[in-house]
């Protein structure tokens, strides 16, 4: 039964999701030769490839036990008991507390994360329960009470909102404290894990204000608990070097697997593990697209739509069944028709065969890490909506105005009924940009967008922020700021790293609910340098199969109807000031290109993320988008001292048709030139009708440009300012309204 936008929500829902992945799991079975009553899911290596066997597992079991299982569809439910248990028997038995090991000859546990596949996987032990020996149970309690002393013992609690920053293990490991105190409370340290285990949940969504704070935890305040703050204020998180919505989905995902563990049961959870939880639910609500896809505003570093986006199943469900949400049922049905366009998509009963296929073909320990995180999602969907009561009917959110802006990451963000507006500085790829019709999960991309992009020799290209400045406004925001481009892992012997160019960046939301400026100057350091791509504006728009492989754009030309994955490696130069995608999203070049051009990479080029410890080259891309550019050079070429890479400024409409964006263009948009050479200067009408003007100077003196006749006032300050001289401080900006 398809998904629908009026469905009401059920354990069959996801049942149906699952049961086909039964079969394309198989591809990824091995039994060990010296032990063949065992089954190894994917690699059986240490790690990850644990962590993978044992949401594998659980996603099986989940599915063997339930009682309206379609075995035509997902084979017999003999079959998938044995296989389930034969699963939970190599995960056991390859404990420090078993008696065998991994395929790589190791020993798994008694580490940081070796909670976290455990928490994963306990939904399917529950579902198997009835089916294990006695063997079985002693061998699980040996494995959960050992994992526990070792917390008890050999791990401290820590916290951090950049270093020791731990949000998401501080959870998981309070909760398997926690659970196995519940499991089994004649255990003779069972009140110690119970202790322990509050304080790593209470140290988990932690903030400064905590330190301070008496609300009560098993009889002590907060304040007494407490060791550190692994969040901001504004409940921003800094996991993995940015601003990471996906780990705040993560923690929140924790939590409802204990929850729902209690839940099971009859029982009531400890207090703790809901601290700060609703708060945090409150944002991630407003990083969300309506169709249940995460809005990033601070990007990603790994494959496009998994993970993260995987374990907010869990989270919808908490959100659902413990805070009362109206509209999670509406995300989460929105999330499952996207994942059963991908199954049908592939044809093969597997999650990611056809976007992962390049992945898969490299590195069997991440193919089926990914796949065992969304089959063991669908299967804590289809588990606890079986067992459970959880609101099901789909009720749509409302539009959610939302401001947001968290200091560290200099991260700025406005959502209305029309547009999602952000920029973050301190991001995965750093900076990005986004403006997007609020409703346009298919048109997102994070990867250095907005920003242009300057690549040098080397296999590894990164940026690094030396300044940043950020103004919220009502309805709006303006920031600026200043970036090193760097080229690393040269193939010339002795050829050292180096910085390539200069970046300034502008940017502006303005308050009509639709519109963005931004201006982009780039130059390269003093030296000569080697480039082999400059490209300017470099705006991301997703061009594969969840829009059907196919844009509309639309120009000053005519229309320009283009295929996504699976196009050629081309540039269309469109000849064109503006263009508009699918009457969505409208884009006009201002200044410094002679039109707008299109690259069309020929591939999927959207993948992980480099570093210096971990090149994913071979790992291909995981998501195909079109780059709207101006200028553009692909080839390597050398620069002179201090050249001029490209100076662009781009008007960005969310939300907007192509007759709005050709009329702006035509009749709403100018670049105003003035004496000052480092003041840089658009004003554009807004689709309020209102005329707004964004003024930078990227210069080392102050200046006061004439930029005209009227009265303006400052969108940030609220002053009056006169036209006619501008007072513009060196390396600033203003965003100025024209008062009629």
């Amino acid at each position: 039964m398809p998904v629908s936008p009026d469905t009401v929500l059920s354990s069959g829902t996801y049942r149906r999701l699952l049961e086909p992945w039964a079969h394309a799991a198989a591809a990824y079975f091995y039994r060990p030769p010296a032990r063949p009553d065992l089954l190894v899911y994917g690699t059986g290596y240490n790690g990850w490839g644990v962590q993978t066997q044992q949401k594998a597992f659980a996603a099986l079991a989940v599915l063997a036990a339930d009682p309206e299982l379609d075995e035509a569809r997902a084979g017999s439910r003999e079959t998938l008991n044995a296989q389930a248990l034969a699963m939970l028997r190599f995960t056991l038995e390859s404990h420090l507390e078993g008696g065998y090991h991994c395929t790589d000859g190791a020993r798994w546990g008694h580490t940081w994360i070796s909670a976290l596949g455990t928490e994963r996987m306990m939904h399917g032990v529950e579902a198997l329960e009835p089916l294990l020996s006695e063997s079985d149970r002693a061998l699980l309690r040996a494995v959960l009470l050992s994992e526990c002393a070792w917390l008890l013992d050999s791990y401290p609690v820590e916290a951090g909102p950049v270093q020791h920053n731990k949000p998401e293990s501080n959870l998981w490991n309070g909760a398997l404290l926690h659970r196995t105190a519940m499991r089994y409370p004649d255990a003779s340290r069972a009140a110690e894990f119970r202790e322990k285990g509050t304080r790593f949940l209470v140290n988990s969504i932690s903030v400064a204000a905590d330190a301070d704070s008496d609300r009560q935890y098993d009889g002590r305040p907060v304040s007494a608990w407490f060791a550190g703050d692994n969040f901001f204020p504004s409940f921003a998180l800094n996991h993995h070097g940015y601003l990471n919505v996906g780990y705040m989905v993560i923690c929140l995902s924790n939590i409802a697997m204990l929850h729902f563990a209690y839940r099971t049961r009859g029982l009531a959870a400890p207090a703790a593990l809901y601290h700060h939880a609703e708060e945090l639910w409150a944002l991630v609500k407003a990083c969300l697209f309506p169709d249940g896809r995460l809005l990033r505003i601070g990007g990603d570093t790994r494959a496009r739509y998994c993970y993260c986006q995987d374990y907010a199943i869990p989270m919808w469900l908490l959100a659902a069944e413990h805070f009362g949400d109206p509209h999670a049922a509406a995300f989460e049905a929105g999330w499952l028709r996207q994942v059963q366009q991908e199954i049908e998509e592939n044809a093969d009963g597997s999650f990611l065969s056809g976007r992962c296929a390049e992945l898969a073909a490299v590195s069997p320990l991440y193919y089926t890490r990914l796949e065992a995180d969304r089959a063991v999602t669908l299967s804590m969907g289809a588990y606890w909506r079986r067992r459970l009561e959880i609101p099901a009917v789909v009720t749509p959110p409302p539009p959610m105005p939302f401001t947001w802006h968290d200091e560290y990451h200099g991260a700025a963000y406005q959502r209305g009924p029309r547009r999602a507006a952000s920029w973050v500085w301190h991001a995965a790829e750093l900076p990005q940009g986004l403006c997007l019709p609020a409703d346009g999960s298919d048109l997102a991309e994070w990867r250095e967008n907005l920003t242009g992009r300057v690549l040098g020799e080397g296999r590894l290209n990164a940026r690094e922020v030396t300044e940043h400045e950020e103004r919220s406004f009502d309805g709006g925001f303006l920031t600026w700021g200043h970036v090193i481009c760097n080229t690393a892992k040269m193939t010339g012997e002795g050829q050292p790293d180096e910085d390539t160019a200069r970046l300034w960046l502008v940017a502006a939301a303005l308050p009509d609910d639709a519109t963005m400026l931004v201006l982009q100057y780039a130059c390269a350091l003093p030296r000569r340098v080697y480039l082999t791509r400059v490209a300017g504006i470099n705006l991301q728009v997703p061009n594969d199969l969840f829009n059907g492989y196919r844009r509309n754009y639309y120009t000053e030309n005519g229309p320009l109807p283009i295929t996504g994955f699976g196009s050629a490696d081309e540039v269309i130069d469109t000849g064109s000031r503006w263009l508009n995608v699918d009457d969505r999203l409208g884009v006009i070049g201002v200044y410094g290109m002679d039109g707008l051009c299109l690259h069309r990479p020929g591939k999927r080029q959207i993948g992980l993320r480099s570093a210096p410890w971990h090149e994913t080259g071979l790992a291909g891309g995981t998501l195909y988008a079109d780059e709207i550019v101006g200028p553009w050079r692909d080839e390597l070429h050398s620069v002179d001292a201090g050249a001029v890479l490209f100076d662009v400024g781009v008007v960005v409409q969310a939300g907007a048709t192509h007759d709005e964006t050709a009329r702006i263009c035509r009749d709403g948009v100018v670049a105003i030139t003035t004496r000052e050479p480092d003041v840089r200067v658009v004003s554009v009408t807004g689709l309020d009708n209102r005329r707004y003007l964004l003024a930078a100077n990227l210069g080392e003196n102050s200046a006061a440009p004439r930029l005209g006749d009227e009265t303006l006032t400052d969108l940030v300050t609220g002053e009056r300012v006169a036209a006619i001289a501008v007072p513009l401080p060196a390396k600033s900006a203003r965003v100025l309204r024209v008062e009629e």
